[in-house]
This record gives C-alpha cells, sequence and structure tokens, in this order.
C-alpha cells in the first residue's frame, strides 16, 4: 500500500502537466473568447451624469426694448350720466424694460432608448431644445409718460399688467425670433459631446427629438 502511494506521488506532477498543456491546446483550438457587457455600462453611467445635471441652460439672450401700450377710453361714468369721449383723456403708459430669456435641454428627459451603440460610436438623441425662461427685470426696468388718470382705479391696475405681460410677450418674441433654439441645439453639442465621449471613449453622434419645442411660461 505504502508503495502504490509513492508511485502516485511521483506521477501526479506529471498528470498536471498533461493536463495543463490539454487545456491550452483544446482553448487554441477552439478559440475560446470571453465576452463582456460593456454597454449597458455606457448607458447607465450617462444616463445618471445627465439626470444629476437636470435642465440644463445653454445660452441667455439679454435684452432692453421700448414697450407702449395705449388704451382709448370711450366715456367716463359716473354713475349718474357719461361724459362723452372728448372729454375723456387716453390712457398711455411706456416702459422701458430690461429682461432675459434662456434656451435650456431638459437632460431629465432623456430615456434608455435615447443612447445606443455600436462597436465605434455612440449615438445620443437629446430632447428638443425649450425656451425655458423669459422674463422682466422689474429692477432694472423705468415707467415713462404714464397717464392713466381717466380710467376706473381697478383698471388701472390691470392696465399696469397688461403692460408688463406684452413687454414680457416682446421678449419672447425677440428671442424664438433671433434664433436662440438653433444656438441652444449648437451649444447643447459644444458642452456635451466631449462630456458622452470621456464616459464612453467613444466617438459620439447627437441628434435631437422631432417633436414640438416646448415653451414652459415662468
Amino acid at each position: 500500500m505504502i508503495g502504490l502511494l509513492k508511485i502516485i506521488l511521483k506521477i501526479l506532477p506529471w498528470l498536471l502537466v498533461v493536463l495543463l498543456l490539454t487545456l491550452m491546446l483544446l482553448e487554441e483550438k477552439l478559440s475560446l473568447d470571453v465576452i463582456t457587457g460593456g454597454k449597458d455600462t455606457y448607458q447607465s453611467t450617462i444616463l445618471t451624469r445627465v439626470e444629476e445635471m437636470g435642465n440644463l441652460e445653454l445660452v441667455k439672450y439679454n435684452f432692453q426694448e421700448v414697450t407702449e401700450v395705449k388704451k382709448a377710453v370711450d366715456k367716463i361714468d359716473f354713475k349718474f350720466f357719461k361724459l362723452p369721449t372728448s372729454l375723456a383723456p387716453d390712457s398711455r403708459a411706456v416702459l422701458i424694460s430690461q429682461g432675459s430669456a434662456a434656451g435650456c435641454i431638459d437632460l431629465s428627459a432623456v430615456r434608455k432608448e435615447d443612447i445606443r451603440e455600436d462597436n465605434y460610436t455612440l449615438y445620443v438623441t437629446l430632447p428638443a431644445p425649450n425656451l425655458c425662461y423669459f422674463k422682466i427685470d422689474l429692477e432694472k426696468s423705468r415707467l415713462y409718460d404714464l397717464e392713466i388718470s381717466g380710467i376706473a382705479k381697478n383698471d388701472q391696475k390691470k392696465f399696469m399688467e397688461e403692460l408688463y405681460k406684452v413687454a414680457e410677450a416682446e421678449i419672447k418674441a425677440s428671442a424664438l425670433k433671433m434664433g436662440i433654439l438653433e444656438q441652444t441645439r449648437t451649444n447643447a453639442r459644444l458642452v456635451l459631446q466631449p462630456l458622452f465621449e470621456n464616459l464612453s471613449n467613444k466617438p459620439v453622434i447627437i441628434k435631437f427629438r422631432m417633436d414640438q419645442s416646448i415653451i414652459l411660461n415662468q
């Protein structure tokens, strides 16, 4: 029994060598490769990063505008009688305002299916640019030629609210006319393409959804 054990101990190293050589030959003949799934890792990393960035402001336009609103008074009502139009002064106000508008990309709206890749390139589809705000800076805006004595006090407040709404609408229209959404697309590529390329180690092609741009009133 002891003799048999000695024989086994002597030939065991040689058996291990033969086994290792056999495994190496099989691997070479069968070309066994290990397949790793890096695709989901890229997507998960990018999605996490863009969710952290949220609604990304990419361009801001500043404006200084002159807004004039006139309102003709038909009659002055004194309850018991009404004065004719010729005796009632028209209401008029001129607002010299400063304001701003910003173009944004809502990165929190990026979905998993918006990111895909092949062996060489990463493709990212972003939400359409939107005008995330347009507003007047009240501290830097001034009223001139205010003439509202010809209307009742309740109507005076409505008249002033209308004046500021018209001024804000002019800022919105001017920003869109000057191409703020197209500038937002351009800046999105400049800012986000290097970020995505660093995360994926691949060239990146950025596109935008074809849905209608969202205008958020703020």
